[in-house]
């Protein structure tokens, strides 16, 4: 099977974002992870300092295994970046873990983690509200990357049916039966001849133009080839390339 054409756009955004929310955090091993009284100390300076930023506090329960009481309160700092994002700065003391949340209408959900004590929390909260000031370009280059997908997607589309037409077209001019069969990024044509004998050949976007307009004489020099041989023969291609 060939590399995929189109990248999802899930995949795609999703490969943009996550460095970007990896980057919040300040890492620092001298940081002796700090008490919960602190944390939440960190975040109400971070919410009066940027007033007009949203920052909300709260405290959350969170699973730290299977069973349901194996949870602990954790101290979440949450900021609605409008109708296309969510970001959540969860911090749970107790088990000295960290983790950034972040949803996004075009990616879902992440989590970025980072565990005991390698992030230095003033200088993280420093990074967010640079990430939250910034959102704004960062979700425009995400809109252009999905835009450039949905190119690609409606190229990808033209590009199947029009092999499909053509060689529909094609083939039903001819005396012989066929089959046309679809994988994701290409196709594959199976054409019979008399004496038993089948030729397959294969289209994707890179090479439909040259084969397609080339069908015609391989079907006309297979043909002719056919007639000539005294006996029954096996034909096998050298070159094996999966569809």
């Amino acid at each position: 099977m060939q590399e995929n054409f189109v990248t999802s756009k899930s995949d795609a955004c999703c490969n943009f974002w996550q460095p970007l929310v990896k980057k919040i955090y300040a890492q620092n091993a001298d940081v002796i992870f700090l008490r919960k009284r602190d944390v939440l100390a960190a975040f109400k300076r971070l919410q009066n300092a940027k007033p007009n930023y949203g920052f909300e506090i709260s405290y959350k329960q969170e699973s730290k295994g299977y069973r349901d009481c194996d949870k602990s309160q954790v101290i979440c700092l949450r900021k609605s970046l409008g109708g296309a994002a969510l970001i959540e700065f969860l911090v749970d003391c107790d088990a000295k873990y960290l983790s950034i949340r972040f949803s996004h209408i075009d990616v879902g959900n992440f989590n970025v983690p980072c565990e005991r004590c390698w992030c230095n929390l003033d200088a993280t909260l420093e990074n967010l509200v640079k990430f939250v000031d910034e959102f704004p370009n960062y979700n425009e280059q995400s809109s252009r990357i999905i835009m450039e997908i949905e190119k690609e997607q409606k190229l990808k589309e033209i590009v199947q049916n029009t092999i499909r037409a053509t060689v529909s077209h094609i083939m039903n001019s001819t005396k012989h039966q066929w089959k046309l069969f679809e994988s994701e990024n290409s196709f594959l044509l199976e054409v019979a001849f008399d004496k038993g004998y089948t030729i397959q050949m294969s289209f994707d976007i890179q090479n439909y133009l040259e084969r397609i307009s080339a069908l015609q004489n391989v079907l006309k020099q297979t043909e002719n080839f056919l007639k000539e041989i005294p006996f029954p023969i096996s034909i096998k291609a050298l070159d094996n390339r999966r569809l």
